[in-house]
């Protein structure tokens, strides 16, 4: 820490940035002006409701699964690893003031809208305790050092760092300090990335995408603030002074401006009269508009629209439903909730660990909603003999059965122990021999 001293004020007195300066956002283009003149950044853009729609459903989802740390074990199988330093910390609380469930909501929500997602990494030497701590990427700026000594800054559009870089991350704390954190000392998730180290900023990439968004939501609040009409004009047969305009003007104003004035009676003076331009909302393109920018929007965030209550130009079915809620969770989820598992894996566990441990999402939990295809998994796994009895109902949330059998597997449709597949089944009475018959 000591030794980057020099090279950080180096640093400052030729770039001059802290973190007060509006130049650190602008660089890495977390505010800026669209071609529609509306302001897009990582908090308008939520102001959105298909922004907020679709960062919340796949935010929630990753967060709602168990977060399990897993052990390996010598004859292939795996267990949940409740003893691990990381466990709790994963599993329960990531640090003092949040829930898992909160830091995950949190650091994805980072993901998608900003690529990336920063947590510094605060040890606590002999309590077999970790932090989690998050961090704004609004203030967060890697950077590498050379083997030459020079320091290269790093944003979305940087080349890829060389073989030998050290990398680095500079934090600009609430507080106002200046915190330089080696790699290791930072949990950090990237999203899609050209350089490898800082992933692209999602909100600048579909930025004229929300613009428009936004534009037509105002010019729709402006509309009906406005009692929903499109325009109207007054024509008078003469000439009107100055003051009578004004007069004129005054009153028309406050009695046919806003929704509580739209079926308001008027009293015209003077032969004037009154008439609707033809200029309509469908004229516009107004609802078309708005609807286009949901599915412009929904498809850079990468979520279907009927998981955010839209249904597009065709109303789902329960069939298809089903099929793009699962094509939701294995295509769309899934390399997120494998990006994840391999973040955490690389920036969490000690080398010595990696071989032994790793992290593990629940897939299970998705099927919570859905009774008869949890049943029918479960079902298929009970007469394979791949789960027992306990198994199952652990599975589901009780308690075991606490008995022998409980803890066997079966196969086969006559449900039989699996040890006793293959083996012939003795008949209880034996069938008297043909010599017998006569026999008393």
């Amino acid at each position: 820490m000591a030794l980057l001293q020099p090279l950080v004020e180096i640093r400052s007195s030729t770039i001059g940035l802290n973190a007060g300066d509006p130049e650190l956002s602008n660089y890495f283009g977390s505010s800026s002006n669209s071609h529609s003149s509306q302001t897009v950044n990582e908090n308008t853009s939520l102001t959105v409701s298909t922004v907020f729609a679709c960062v919340n459903r796949k935010a929630k989802t990753l967060a709602m699964l168990p977060l399990n740390v897993m052990r390996k074990l010598p004859d292939g199988g795996k267990e949940v690893a409740v003893n691990h330093r990381l466990y709790k910390e994963l599993h329960d609380r990531p640090n003092r003031w949040q829930t898992s469930y909160d830091w995950r909501v949190m650091m994805h929500g980072h993901l998608m809208l900003r690529g990336n997602a920063y947590s510094q990494i605060v040890y606590h030497p002999g309590r077999r305790i970790n932090e989690l701590v998050p961090m704004s990427p609004d203030r967060v700026w890697p950077f590498v050092i050379k083997e030459n000594g020079t320091i290269l800054y790093l944003n979305p559009n940087s080349p890829a760092p060389d073989y030998g870089d050290k990398l680095f991350y500079q934090y600009f704390s609430s507080g106002g300090e200046t915190i330089i954190l080696r790699a290791e000392e930072v949990l950090h998730i990237r999203g899609f990335s050209t350089n490898g180290i800082v992933g692209k900023n999602v909100v600048q990439l579909m930025r004229e995408a929300v613009g428009i968004a936004m534009a037509t939501e105002e010019q729709g609040a402006r509309l009906f603030s406005n009692g929903a009409q499109i325009g109207k004009v007054f024509t008078h047969p003469s000439k009107l002074g100055d003051a009578t305009y004004l007069r004129l003007k005054s009153e028309l104003d406050k009695n046919t401006v806003g929704v509580e004035n739209a079926h308001r009676t008027l009293i015209l003076e003077d032969g004037m009269k009154i008439e609707q331009t033809t200029l309509t909302m469908e004229d516009a393109q107004f609802l078309e508009t708005r609807k286009f920018q949901v599915e412009d929007i929904a498809s850079f965030l990468d979520v279907p629209l009927i998981l955010i209550n839209r249904s597009g130009d065709k109303n789902q079915t329960f069939a298809s439903a089903e099929q793009i809620i699962s094509l939701f969770v294995t295509h769309m989820m899934g390399p997120d909730f494998i990006n994840w598992e391999q973040s955490l894996n690389k920036d969490l566990l000690y080398e010595s660990e990696k071989k032994e441990y790793y992290f593990d999402f629940d897939f299970g939990a998705l099927m919570r909603g859905d009774t008869k295809a949890r049943g029918k998994y479960l079902s298929e796994r009970f007469a394979m003999g791949s789960l027992s009895p306990d198994e199952i109902k652990i599975y589901e949330g009780e308690s075991p059965t606490g008995t022998p059998e409980g803890k066997k597997y079966y196969i086969g449709s006559g449900i039989l122990p699996i040890e006793n597949a293959g083996q012939k089944i003795e008949t209880s009475s034996k069938q008297p021999d043909e010599g017998d018959e006569g026999d008393e």
